[in-house]
């Protein structure tokens, strides 16, 4: 499998990651660039699923608010910084706890008399005033008061003066589309921003703990490795994340030690993960002990094959080839030799016989 397909291979490490302990040592060793690409890539995945469903409740709230806009409330009309409600009693919306807290409209009231529904708004929610000629935002937090007036809020749309019907009409002239997709937009970068922040602050604590514990068990990752396993080490934790999120949007349903089992499932992936890379590193350890070991057997026995096994050649020196000068004159003398016999003159008669003397 060639580097590139390995990259773009998200969702075999996604499972890998969640149900394959044994291979965090192949995480460990890849390179640090791709483990962050895999973050970004999770983190990217999570935030599409998850403002699909965030965008779904604010598009609830703003039809429910719409029809109590439409169906609720009485007549009102906008001029010049001031909003006149054709009521003389407060209006009270509880429709929107779980979301924007308790509206109250009163439009008759002063500024001095403001302070007596802040006692109203429930403790551990935010609430919204909307008065004669501004609203506020009510919270526990630490934003506290914050004030609108009507002027700065009208001003970059060139509004003077609008009704209720007004409103209405302009609502339904709206591309809800248009205005869904803006929704959507704006929800996945602001929930990418807050989530990347945070799983970010979460893979540096657990990266911190994988070198920890590498050092205790004392195979010695660096922290190239140890943010490596970290980061698949998250993976089923922001799953489960993206569940709970969804269930308790629908429902409602709330688990109150969610975040606790959160950080201790990824606690557990890290430690078992490091330990799971030990027991590989000792295995190979051994096999390669044992390879060697065999190797030194089997030289040993080549070498004793060789000494008892030692051929004759080795002790004989070869013959040395004669020169083809001294083959060319045995060949001669061979056929001089013949000659002589054949004219019966033995090889050691002499040439000629000797004459007497008189």
């Amino acid at each position: 499998m060639s580097e590139e397909t390995k990259k773009t291979n998200f969702f075999k490490d996604f499972f890998k990651s969640i149900k394959d302990l044994d291979k965090y040592e192949d995480f460990a060793i890849e390179l640090p660039k791709k483990a962050f690409i895999y973050l970004l890539k999770l983190i990217a995945i999570f935030c599409i699923i998850i403002s699909i469903f965030y965008t779904y409740k604010i598009v609830e709230n703003i039809n429910n608010l719409y029809s109590n806009l439409k169906e609720k409330l009485p007549d009102f009309s906008y001029s010049q910084g001031n909003l006149q409600m054709n009521s003389k009693e407060p209006i009270v919306i509880e429709d929107y706890k779980d979301s924007i807290g308790r509206i109250i409209i009163d439009t008759n009231i002063t500024e001095s008399e403001v302070d007596k529904y802040k006692q109203e708004i429930d403790e551990k929610k935010i609430g919204v005033l909307i008065l004669k000629d501004k609203c506020i935002l009510l919270s526990n937090t630490a934003i506290g008061q914050v004030s609108y007036a009507y002027t700065d809020l009208v001003k970059s749309y060139d509004i003077s003066e609008f009704t209720k019907q007004d409103v209405v009409n302009y609502v339904e002239s709206m591309n809800i589309i248009s205005i869904y997709v803006s929704i959507y937009f704006v929800m996945f970068v602001y929930l990418y921003i807050i989530y990347f922040i945070s799983i970010l602050m979460d893979v540096i604590l657990l990266s911190i703990l994988a070198w920890f514990v590498s050092r205790i068990s004392r195979i010695r990752l660096k922290y190239a490795p140890s943010l490596s396993v970290a980061i698949h080490s998250i993976t089923l934790p922001v799953l489960l994340n993206l569940i709970y999120i969804i269930v308790n949007l629908l429902t409602g349903f709330k688990i109150k030690y969610f975040q606790l089992m959160y950080s201790t499932i990824s606690y557990i992936y890290v430690i078992v993960a490091i330990l799971m890379i030990k027991t590989d590193f000792i295995n190979r350890q051994m096999e390669l002990i044992k390879l060697a070991q065999e190797k030194e057997k089997i030289k040993k026995e080549m070498e004793e094959k060789e000494d008892k096994e030692k051929p004759e050649e080795k002790n004989k020196k070869p013959k040395e080839e004669e020169k083809p000068e001294v083959k060319e004159k045995s060949k001669k003398r061979k056929k001089q030799d013949g000659d002589n016999d054949e004219n019966g003159v033995g090889a050691d008669a002499p040439a000629c016989e000797e004459i007497p003397k008189e």
